[in-house]
């Protein structure tokens, strides 16, 4: 007896663009191969020959349970062959329908000759493709943005979780494949399932608030290899797990803001955008914000909430931004913070001196005006008609001694004359007089400006924190 031996090549091609309407997935398979005898030669060397062959899918490698099978005259030219899966006549008493032939994970292919009791060994094992014909019964459907139109369906098994009543504790399970989950007041835990083999979850949270909904792994088991959390801190941030078996379960898709934890932005608006805090100072719970406690710690302070003087182990504050710029830290005065080292906390509990977290009150440098000035001299005159006395009383023309009240140069010591004291007296009776004094010196500047503080052309800007 001649015994046969396949080189087989499976090519399917299933290309899943824009969904339109669903009338049902084409049948056959194209399904290449090359049959070769039991010296290694391929059958049919010169002359294509036609072949009876029966084709049967199993859902094992060896044994097992036959899905599906059919018989094809099958063209054979130099060993290779091509045939499309489906278009063949059934077996009898054996099951027929290609359709429903992948609603199981595995499936082999088995082919032998007509004549030939024996299958030809080993059965080839079909991967991804052929399985898209469970497409005719919908089991999950994922809308991605503007990729779908008019969409019909025969049937559809959409299972959705969601949950409304703020639950501190979500156990979520296998059979809901899509959760939505609203935050409680103090965040909520979505705990993953124990699963029995492949199995795929979304997670997403629902609510605007800046509370958490954490997704956990089961008990003693890992995300990604990692026993930690993954926190969904804003709304519409998802994410997708998948298990193999057991309680470990690995991440397919992230939809979450990956901005690191305690990055200050600009925001151009009053209210931070979702996963943002303000920088205004305020004290917060460590337990609520691990993961920004995690980043930055106490270095802005560890206030208590209602006393910034007063140490509290239990939280921590964030920036204080209002109002202020913000300046480089230059922890070895190398930079162009030359009084860094007199930094300080606002609040009890933060960081002192070259540290981040520090602050600076307003000041001015140092410096004085140089005024170069090696004496002047002002100079002014007076026209007098009368007689003078030291007092600087005017005598009448007849010398009565009566106030004249008319024009009266006074002028201090230090003219021409030095009276012992009073006023100097202008020594004449007539005419005019000039005198003249120096000084030397000038000992202040007047002041200038009229504004509130020192400070460039400026915008104002909402300071805020990642969380």
């Amino acid at each position: 007896m001649t015994h046969y031996f396949l080189a087989l090549t499976l090519f399917t091609s299933v290309a899943l663009h824009r969904v339109l309407a669903v009338e049902g997935a084409p049948q056959p398979i194209h399904y290449q191969g090359t049959v070769l005898d039991d010296q290694g030669q391929p059958l049919a060397p010169t002359l294509p020959t036609v072949f009876r062959m029966v084709f049967r899918l199993w859902d094992q490698s060896t044994g097992g349970t036959l899905v599906w099978s059919e018989e094809q005259l099958v063209t054979v030219s130099n060993g290779r062959f091509s045939v499309n899966l489906g278009q063949g006549t059934p077996v009898p008493a054996e099951p027929n329908v290609l359709a429903t032939a992948f609603n199981g994970k595995a499936r082999f292919l088995g082919i032998r000759l007509s004549g030939s009791t024996t299958e030809i060994s080993p059965r080839l094992a079909f991967l991804s493709s052929p399985f898209a014909f469970v497409a005719n019964t919908v089991t999950r459907v994922s809308q991605q943005p503007g990729t779908f139109s008019n969409l019909r369906l025969n049937t559809i098994g959409y299972d959705t979780r969601t949950e409304e009543d703020e639950a501190v504790l979500v156990a979520l399970s296998t059979d809901k494949r899509t959760n939505l989950i609203k935050a409680g007041p103090r965040g909520t835990v979505a705990q993953l399932p124990v699963a029995g083999g492949l199995q795929e979850l979304l997670v997403a949270k629902t609510d605007p608030l800046d509370q958490v909904v954490a997704v956990a792994p089961p008990d003693g088991g890992s995300i990604n290899g990692s026993t930690s959390m993954l926190r969904l801190k804003a709304m519409g941030e998802s994410v997708t797990l998948q298990n193999i078996g057991g309680n470990d379960w690995w991440i397919v898709k992230d939809t979450r803001d990956n901005t690191p934890v305690g990055t200050m932005i600009a925001y151009g608006s009053a209210t931070p955008p979702p996963g943002y805090l303000p920088c205004t100072g305020q004290s917060l719970a460590r337990d609520d914000y691990p993961d920004l406690f995690a980043a930055i710690g106490t270095s802005w302070g560890s206030a208590s909430e209602p006393n910034p003087t007063m140490v509290d182990g239990t939280r921590f504050n964030l920036p204080n931004l209002s109002g202020r710029f913000l300046r480089g830290v230059d922890p070895t005065k190398d930079g162009a913070d030359d009084d860094a080292g007199n930094r300080t906390r606002l609040v009890a509990g933060g960081s002192d001196g070259r540290s981040v977290g520090t602050y600076q009150s307003e000041q001015i440098f140092a410096h004085k005006h140089t005024v170069n000035d090696p004496g002047h001299t002002h100079v002014g005159g007076a026209t007098v008609s009368q007689k003078w006395d030291i007092h600087g009383n005017s005598r009448g023309a007849n010398g009565d001694g009566q106030n004249a009240n008319r024009d009266i140069a006074v002028f201090t010591s230090g003219g021409t004359d030095s009276p012992t004291s009073g006023t100097q007296a202008l020594p004449v009776t007539g005419g005019s007089a000039t005198v003249s004094k120096s000084f030397t010196g000038i000992t202040q500047t007047e002041e200038d400006g009229s504004g509130n503080d020192t400070r460039p052309i400026n915008a104002a800007v909402r300071y805020c924190i990642k969380y």
